[in-house]
């Protein structure tokens, strides 16, 4: 009986030992694994990742894996749950089972992720520019190659569209009208088809053969593109303009008021504009005459002023400058030297810039230097040639 008593004593003991100092944890399984939402659908091309799963961690740290697919592009984070794809997962759908682990066992819930092909498009914005052409007969030629969206339903296939004159074809890949030189007399404007496997669009062509070399008005007057934007202390010009020169010789014109260091190539049309032009928006009338008549089109030039803070004499235009041009022109390495050369014909600005009334371009020798500085040191002359 004495034995008896000693052992249930113990016990008890024992027990309230390990009350006062052990908590006995028992771990279990994840469970209730879920995805919010539990899909995606995204265009194909497009890069993304999941929401955090939610999830009842009943114990220990948790590892999350994909356990059915191998798919290149799609990941998961086994720490965080977070599934990720790259740009180029292929279209298609992916059931995703999801796996979350930890020491007492695992939970599994799905994720679709359905990457769907890009829309397919039709083909837009066709243009030919100019849109049209003045010949004499006997003249063989050909149009400019236009310009057109293509859209995404594959290469636009070119064609025309109605009574074809005879001597007149296209080129079904480039779009380019071609006529012979036995095209007779008269003027022929046609549809241009351009299509692809999602749909077309059209355009218009004018030809117009003439019987002797009649002078006509010019007509399909263009400048691509019709706007640049610049930052101030920038020289520059604009592309060629197109034209249906009308068989005249075309001299080309800026009218209205006209912003000091903007002017135009009377033979080519080709707008030009010097580091002097003030900060603006600028919208140009330009006439195209010949002997017969005139024609108008407008071009924009836009000029951004230098930010407001002042250009650093010591760390942004005498280190560039006495690098580049101080072995050659001593005056370079300091500020009075610098300073005292901004004016004139062989004026700093002038050497280093695209275009120069005399001598060779500075540095000689070396490469031209960057707009950017250009720009740089024109907006430091404007902000009154501080010495700091």
């Amino acid at each position: 009986m004495r034995k008896t008593v000693i052992v249930v004593l113990c016990f008890t003991a024992v027990l309230i030992y390990a009350c006062q100092h052990e908590v006995l944890t028992i771990s279990k399984a994840p469970a209730n694994l879920v995805y919010t939402p539990d899909s995606i659908s995204v265009i194909s091309g497009t890069a993304g990742s999941s929401v955090t799963p939610s999830m009842d961690n009943n114990g220990g740290s948790v590892t999350y894996t994909i356990t059915n697919t191998a798919n290149q592009g799609i990941s998961i984070n086994s720490k965080t749950g977070v599934i990720s794809w790259i740009s180029a997962v292929a279209a298609g759908t992916y059931n995703l089972i999801i796996t979350a682990t930890n020491s007492s066992g695992i939970a599994n819930t799905g994720f679709i992720l359905i990457v769907t092909p890009p829309p397919v498009a039709a083909p837009t914005n066709l243009v030919y520019s100019p849109s049209s052409s003045t010949v004499v007969s006997g003249t063989a030629g050909s149009s400019a190659t236009p310009t057109i969206n293509a859209g995404t339903g594959g290469t636009p296939a070119f064609s025309l569209m109605g009574t074809i004159p005879s001597g007149i074809t296209i080129s079904s890949s480039t779009g380019v009208i071609s006529w012979s030189k036995t095209v007779a007399v008269g003027t022929y404007s046609f549809s241009v088809n351009a299509a692809n496997t999602s749909g077309s669009i059209t355009a218009t062509y004018s030809l117009t053969v003439t019987s002797t070399a009649t002078v006509t008005a010019p007509t399909s007057f263009t400048y691509s593109p019709a706007t640049t934007t610049v930052t101030q202390g920038t020289a520059g010009s604009s592309a060629a303009p197109s034209i249906n020169s009308g068989l005249g010789t075309i001299a080309y014109s800026l009218t209205g008021t006209i912003p000091t260091g903007l002017s135009i190539n009377s033979a080519s049309g080709v707008i030009s504009w010097s580091n002097a032009v003030a900060a603006g928006t600028y919208s140009l009338t330009v006439s195209a005459a010949n002997s017969a008549g005139k024609v108008t089109t407008t071009y924009s030039l836009v000029v951004n002023a230098v930010a407001s803070s002042s250009v650093s004499f010591s760390t942004q235009i005498l280190p560039v400058l006495k690098s580049s041009c101080g072995g050659c022109h001593s005056y370079m390495s300091s500020y009075s030297g610098i300073s005292s050369h901004t004016s004139g014909c062989n004026s700093i600005q002038n050497k280093i810039g695209t275009t120069y009334c005399s001598g060779s371009r500075m540095p000689q020798g070396g490469s031209p230097m960057s707009a950017s500085f250009i720009a740089l040191f024109n907006a430091w002359i404007a902000q009154g040639m501080l010495n700091n």
